[in-house]
């Protein structure tokens, strides 16, 4: 029976995934654990590399690129595993590292997400773990306006630290380990956001049902992230962030409508439950 599945899906990413997958191989994950790489329609000989250096992979060869959210649905479908780990293949896994991101899952029965400790190549923190977003955050990640920095920096949660584990508002899907029975159906992400927010919604839509997204500083990973929407506030990925906020807000409105109340999960009010740990 299959205890964990390790869900990476890339797209043209073909050093970047045989990296991944080689920090995976010298784990030595027992054979309970499954990993999953769904590729995305690369065109780069991804595909053929998995197939050829990595026989242990359960490879899912798409026939066009369907974004990350549908391609880690095309893996959540299919695997029985009650924790589901998303990782992207710009990430090297730690020793460990995975493990004690399941194992926390276990320890805390109530909670549907649970994010490690990013660090950046030269070790430096991530700041992985945010608080949600408003409008003026949005601004701020984008132009040069007036409280840019500390409004920047709760966004991060730097009044926080992060060498506990925490009750946070959420965690970048770069890397996450999802417990499978939070979710209805055979899908995670919702496949409306085509780049950015897909994991702002998978955290604050299991709040909503009562389930705590947890970050996890035990387990370390490194990143080398990328944030592409970052070097021109009017370039495509600006913009296509900007979009995916907007059909946030906007889903986020309906909701809260729907169920007549406009409460917001609040990271600073559930800090106390895990400051122990």
């Amino acid at each position: 029976m299959l205890h964990a599945t390790i869900s990476i899906v890339s797209f043209r990413q073909k050093d970047l995934l045989e990296r991944c997958l080689d920090a995976i191989t010298r784990l030595a994950l027992p054979n309970t654990w499954q990993v999953i790489v769904v590729d995305n329609n690369s065109g780069d000989g991804s595909a053929r590399m998995v197939k050829r250096r990595y026989p242990f992979v359960k490879l899912l060869a798409l026939k066009q690129n369907t974004g990350y959210a549908a391609g880690h649905n095309a893996a959540f479908a299919r695997t029985t595993s009650p924790f589901f780990i998303v990782l992207n293949p710009d990430v090297i896994v730690l020793p460990g590292s995975l493990e004690t991101l399941v194992r926390t899952l276990e320890s805390f029965p109530n909670t549907a997400i649970a994010g490690p400790c990013l660090l950046n190549p030269d070790g430096s923190l991530q700041f992985s773990a945010r608080r949600f977003y408003n409008w003026y955050t949005v601004l701020c990640r984008r132009l040069p306006v007036p409280g840019r920095k500390k409004v920047n920096d709760l966004h991060l949660m730097k009044d926080h630290t992060h060498d506990r584990i925490l009750c946070v508002d959420w965690v970048l899907g770069a890397a996450m380990a999802v417990r499978t029975s939070a979710f209805d159906g055979n899908e995670l992400f919702d496949t409306r956001y085509r780049l950015y927010f897909e994991d702002v919604d998978l955290c604050y839509f299991a709040q909503k049902r009562g389930w705590d997204v947890i970050y996890c500083p035990q387990s370390k990973m490194i990143h080398e992230h990328q944030r592409a929407s970052a070097t021109n506030p009017f370039c495509s990925a600006a913009i296509k962030h900007l979009v995916s906020w907007l059909k946030f807000y906007q889903k986020t409105k309906n909701y809260d409508s729907q169920t007549c109340t406009t409460a917001t999960p609040n990271s600073t009010a559930l800090f106390g439950k895990f400051r122990d740990q």
